[in-house]
Formats: C-alpha cells, structure tokens, sequence
C-alpha cells in the first residue's frame, strides 16, 4: 500500500511541472548569455565615451535591436509551432525539423550577443571595455 501511494505521490509530481509548462506564455527564449549594450547605455559617462563612440551607440540602438526583435520573433514561432507538433503527435521526422530549426533560430540570437561584444570590443578601448566587464560584474 505504501508503495503505491509513494508511486501515485511521484506520478503526480513528475507530471505537474509539464501540466505548469504547457499553461505558460508562449514567450520562451534563451536568456542571452552576454547582454552589454544596456550597460554602457547606462553607464556612458562613467565610461567616459567619445562623441564618435556615442553616435555609435545611438546607431546600434537605431538599428540593431529592431533586428535582434525579428529574430526573437521567429524563435518564438519555431517553439510554437514544434510545441503544436508534440502535442499532436506529429511523426518525429517532422518533430526533428522542427527542433533544428528552432536551434538554428536560438544559434542566430546567441550569434547576435556574440558579435554585439564583438562590435563593443571593437569600438570601446581596452580601457574602457575592461571597465564595461566590471560594471556588468562580468
């Protein structure tokens, strides 16, 4: 009898994280790995940015997490539509296109973080992104 109410105690726990899971928003994506733009945006004074370095950054807020945006987008319509493939049983062919796909959409945003400190490295002196990593608690 003990058993059984251990078993029947464990079924329902194992099974309550799904249920939680499947009555979530849809919005899930990958917590970026690096985020660095908020933080010099933040702290441009006290990284001392030129003018040149300013229009910079005033440029990749114009343009780039509009595009970051999309990509976010399509992320969240690959696990959407992979989630409505499981549900339904779809044959796992289908299910493993539809996984690679919300991969490549996940290696997209991750890419994105990736070259974005690329471009900060690049246009921050040494000095300056040193500083940047410590304001971040990098």
């Amino acid at each position: 009898m003990k058993s059984i109410l251990l078993g029947a105690a464990m079924a329902l726990a194992l099974g309550a994280p799904s249920f939680a899971q499947q009555n979530q928003p849809a919005r899930e994506i990958s917590a970026p790995i690096v985020a660095f733009t908020p933080v010099i945006v933040k702290n441009a004074d006290a990284l001392e940015l030129t003018e040149a370095q300013r229009a910079d950054l005033k440029q990749w807020l114009d343009t780039m997490p509009a595009n970051r945006k999309m990509i976010e987008e399509a992320a969240l319509a690959a696990r959407a539509e992979l989630r409505a493939a499981i549900i339904a049983g779809a044959p796992t062919d289908e299910r493993q296109a539809l996984a690679a796909k919300v991969g490549e959409m996940e290696t997209k945003l991750v890419m994105m973080r990736s070259n974005c400190t690329d471009h900060w490295r690049a246009t921050l002196t040494e000095a300056q992104f040193a500083k940047m990593l410590e304001l971040a608690a990098m």
